[in-house]
Parts: C-alpha cells; sequence; structure tokens
C-alpha cells in the first residue's frame, strides 16, 4: 500500500511539472509571437518617419532654392530723376534693413518701428522692398538688404546712354502728357519701328518679338540688353535717348580685360580694362549642398532599411527555433498527454 501511494504521489508530481514546463512554453511562444508582432509594427512606423524626415529635407531644399532664385542680383540703369523699385525677395518683411554700398543706413524696419535716412526720396513698401525717389548719381552702386545684395544700380546722365550688355535699362515716357504712350526705336541706319504701346486703360502692347520688353516703374523695361537694342528710343515722337550697347568679351583668367569694346550705334570702339575679382556663385553652392544632402540622406534611409530587415530576419530565425523546439517538447508529451487520456 505504501508502495503504491508512493508511486502515484510520484506521478502525479511529474504531472504537475510537466504541466508547468508546459504552460512556461506556452507563455514563452505567446511572448515571442506578441514581440514579433510589436516589431512588425515598429517597421512601419520607422519607414514613415524616415519617408517624413526626407520630404521636410526636400521642403527646405526646395524653399532655399526659391528664396535664392527669388533673390537674384538685378543689375538696374534708370536715367536721372526717375524712380525704381528694388525687390529683395524675402519672406518676412517685418525685419528688413536697407544699405548703400554696404555701409550707408538708409531704411530700417523692427516689426512696426521704422527708421529712414531721407523719407523724400527712400520710401519702405510694405512687402519690404525699396523705393528710391528722384535718383541722381549719388544712387549709383549697390544695394544690400539684411546684408546680402540685392541690385546694383548705374544712374544714367543726359541723352547719351552707355549700358553694358545684360544690364536692365528702364525708358521713362517723360515730357509726354498724354496717357496712350508708345515707344519708338531706330537703329544706326535703319527706320523707326514701333516695339510697346501703353494704352489709357494702362494695358500694355509689346509690339516686338521676344518677352525682354515690359512696363515696369512707370516706364520702358528692356531685360538683358543686347546689342540690337542699340539706337535711338523716342515716346510719343520725342527722343528719349541714345542707347550705346557695350559688349564685354572676358578673358579665361581672373582678370577680365574689356578690347575692343564696340558701341554700335555710334560706330566707335572704346579700349578699357575692367578688373572684376571673381566670386564665387552662392547658388552653385548650395545645389552642391543639396546633392550631398540627398545621397545622405539616401544612404541612410538605405542602412536603416538594411538594419530593420536584419534584425527582423534574426528574430524570425529567433522565433523560428524556439517554435520547433516547443513543437520538439509537444512530440515528446504527446505519450504521456495519451496515457493520462486513457488512465
Amino acid at each position: 500500500t505504501k508502495t503504491l501511494s508512493s508511486s502515484q504521489s510520484h506521478c502525479s508530481g511529474k504531472r504537475k511539472k510537466n504541466s508547468r514546463d508546459e504552460w512556461k512554453s506556452v507563455s514563452h511562444t505567446e511572448a515571442s509571437v506578441r514581440s514579433a508582432a510589436q516589431f512588425d509594427g515598429l517597421y512601419p512606423k520607422m519607414f514613415s518617419l524616415m519617408i517624413f524626415c526626407h520630404v521636410w529635407f526636400l521642403h527646405t531644399v526646395l524653399i532655399c532654392c526659391g528664396e535664392n532664385a527669388t533673390g537674384a542680383v538685378i543689375r538696374f540703369s534708370v536715367p536721372e530723376d526717375h524712380h525704381v523699385c528694388l525687390q529683395w525677395g524675402g519672406s518676412d518683411s517685418s525685419d528688413v534693413v536697407w544699405s548703400h554700398q554696404d555701409r550707408k543706413v538708409l531704411v530700417t524696419r523692427q516689426g512696426s518701428y521704422e527708421t529712414n535716412e531721407d523719407p523724400q526720396r527712400y520710401r519702405l513698401q510694405p512687402d519690404g522692398s525699396l523705393r528710391l525717389l528722384q535718383l541722381d548719381d549719388s544712387d549709383s552702386g549697390e544695394y544690400h538688404c539684411n546684408q546680402r545684395l540685392v541690385a546694383e544700380l548705374q544712374v544714367l546722365t543726359g541723352h547719351d546712354f552707355m549700358v553694358s550688355a545684360g544690364r536692365t535699362l528702364l525708358l521713362p515716357c517723360s515730357g509726354s502728357s498724354k496717357l496712350k504712350q508708345r515707344w519708338i526705336h531706330r537703329r544706326e541706319g535703319g527706320r523707326r519701328e514701333a516695339i510697346f504701346t501703353r494704352f489709357r486703360n494702362g494695358t500694355v502692347t509689346p509690339e516686338r518679338e521676344g518677352s525682354r520688353l515690359s512696363y515696369e516703374n512707370d516706364a520702358l523695361q528692356i531685360q538683358d540688353l543686347q546689342t540690337e537694342d542699340a539706337g535711338e528710343y523716342l515716346c510719343n515722337g520725342k527722343l528719349l535717348a541714345r542707347v550705346t550697347v557695350l559688349t564685354v568679351q572676358p578673358e579665361p583668367t581672373s582678370v577680365q580685360q574689356t578690347t575692343s569694346t564696340t558701341a554700335t550705334p555710334a560706330g566707335m570702339n572704346t579700349d578699357g580694362v575692367e578688373i572684376k575679382k571673381k566670386k564665387k556663385r552662392p547658388e552653385n553652392a548650395l545645389l552642391v549642398a543639396v546633392v550631398v544632402g540627398l545621397g545622405l540622406m539616401i544612404l541612410l534611409m538605405a542602412a536603416v532599411c538594411v538594419l530593420l530587415t536584419s534584425v527582423k530576419c534574426r528574430r524570425k530565425k529567433k522565433y523560428g527555433r524556439a517554435a520547433a523546439a516547443q513543437r520538439h517538447e509537444d512530440t515528446e508529451l504527446q505519450p504521456w498527454k495519451t496515457s493520462k487520456q486513457t488512465g
């Protein structure tokens, strides 16, 4: 009787131990499955974060490029006593500082507080642009806004204008009280040709092919001046100016020499030397930074993807081994379970 009781107690203890081991194994398997599910849920979150960072980077780059493009330096040539508006191309018009020749501060704006060196000649517009009135020779030079070069101004005097190719020339219809304004151009030895008309209602009609002619700053504006633009200009039959377009032939060195500078309408040649220091273009540096940053972002995304995939594969192998061990243990316990059911 004692032997039978001891045997039954031993079998009962063994069954309890096997039950505990089975419960632990099942719990371990369930925990492994939950951990794998959590990791699988983390993978798309990481991928979404990477995509967000990539989009944010591209958005920032596009904003920088847009500001750089709108902030291109415009080189104006404007007759004296006229006016011109200099656009600075920024986004925050509540904090601007305009300076002339990078020394003399003209106007500033700090929130609602403004300063103006000469309100009769300088007007700060709501969008942060600077309007120059009653131009004279002292206004020539470079204009900076927030320490960034925005425009370079050449004030023209008299009626014989000598302007370098590539600049933006303004020709106001001065001395005419008519609301309708019509500009006429005559090349040397050629005939008069109507090139632009502004009607009473403010509409304009360019009469010459191309998009370089427009009406800005209350004047005919000729962008990217070319040698073919040389000659006499009239408005409503009155002579405005005789324009000479100077062409510059740069040498492949750090010094640019102007040799045989051609004056198209007057037929004269001017020999001069113009020394200019080569300046690094900020847009090129920005483009390089964009390309490098984009490449680093792509490499980072690829590295993170490879790392996550590797970790996931290792976890799958680990869970696979655990599941195989569980199946093996279930196979070993199967005779005991069968005998238990039979008993």
